[in-house]
């Protein structure tokens, strides 16, 4: 005779399974390296290379970019090295360690792995015209299982979905390491890695194999129909009632406030570059710098080219032309605010990594 179980006693049980099967995969071992392998882009990879310029490459990073594709396509690192070596005979390091997609739960992974194994002087983050609510999906690639365990709940639609698949990326990526059959190479090939520099803003190389060039601009007539699809697709700055707008942001708060304890721990500065997308407002809206918590004025970049439309890959992409005038603002923009960074020096150019 079979006994039967009560809904209660099968839902106390189902949870502390869960909970069981959680807890150990924290412990399963695997290879960094390899967690970061299964990031991409669907069309383009970064998160290995990104990987391997932390911690296989000996080039220190004095100064480290982190954001979305707009930084990625918008900001040239060898060329703002170049730059403010120039103007003050002091030469820095520069990586552009930006990930396609938003999430501010992305930011923080990239430089919590960072500062494992480089010592920058400043950490510049994104920010854009608006702030978008959402986690990136990719934290669950590249994330310690520790902080999707302790990620805020709160308004975090990934919240759930990442628990859940937690235990199998556990046991993917630790099967990948008895077996040295991760999605790209066991371990570092120094032949295959492409340089401290993975330069996006001339031309990107996507998985397929495929070299998209950054050296056109969108028709005027397309570019503003893009525009007006994006705003009307746009969330109001508060969706929330007034009572719990405190909320609204709350996720993103939480990380770059996270961003920030790790950049003051490790003795770096944090600051802001304002990337605006095609036509957005020239300065960061004033309702972000409460709902964010931001407490300085933002690195100035494409402020003075966001009504050009000949220097647009698309409504939120500079291409080529748009890259080079962005990466000169911001650079005489960080000259003025940090005059002093890395050590007096030769200017003489690295060869560098373009993907072209």
């Amino acid at each position: 005779m079979h006994s039967k179980i009560s809904p209660l006693t099968f839902l106390v049980s189902l949870l502390v399974a869960t909970g069981t099967l959680l807890s150990l995969s924290i412990t399963v071992p695997h290879d960094r390296y390899h967690r970061y392998q299964s990031h991409n882009s669907v069309t383009s990879r970064k998160a290995d290379w990104i990987y391997e310029r932390i911690n296989f490459d000996a080039t220190p990073i004095d100064v480290a970019l982190i954001g979305t594709s707009r930084m990625g396509a918008g900001l040239s690192a060898p060329v703002i090295e170049a730059e403010y070596c120039k103007a003050t005979g002091r030469r820095i390091h520069v990586t552009n360690l930006s990930i396609p997609e938003t999430g501010r739960n992305m930011h923080f992974a990239l430089t919590k792995e960072l500062f494992r194994a480089k010592s920058p002087s400043l950490i510049v983050v994104e920010l854009n015209e608006t702030e978008p609510r959402k986690p990136h999906d990719g934290f669950i690639f590249i994330a310690d299982a520790s902080d999707i365990l302790s990620a805020p709940a709160l308004i975090n639609m990934n919240y759930l979905s990442d628990l859940m698949r937690l235990p199998g990326r556990q046991a993917q990526l630790f099967f990948e390491k008895l077996t040295g059959k991760p999605a790209l190479r066991a371990s570092f090939d120094p032949a295959a890695y492409q340089g401290s520099h993975l330069d996006r803003t001339q031309a990107m190389t996507l998985i397929d194999g495929r070299t998209v060039s950054k050296d056109r601009a969108m028709p005027k007539a397309d570019l503003e129909a893009q525009r007006q699809q994006r705003l009307a697709s746009r969330k109001p700055p508060h969706v929330l009632p007034k009572a719990l707008h405190k909320f609204e942001y709350r996720f993103s708060r939480i990380y770059l406030k996270k961003i920030k304890s790790i950049a003051t721990a490790n003795n770096a500065a944090l600051d802001y570059v304002y990337l605006p997308g095609y036509k957005a407002p020239g300065e960061l809206p004033a309702y972000l710098y409460n709902a964010l918590n931001i407490d300085t004025v933002p690195l100035q970049a494409g402020s003075t080219i966001r009504a050009n439309a000949a220097l647009w890959f698309d409504a939120t992409h500079v291409n080529a032309n748009g890259a080079t005038m962005q990466t000169q603002t911001f650079t005489q923009s960080l000259i003025a605010k940090q005059p002093a960074l890395g050590q007096p020096g030769s200017c003489k150019a690295e060869l560098t990594k373009r993907e072209d």
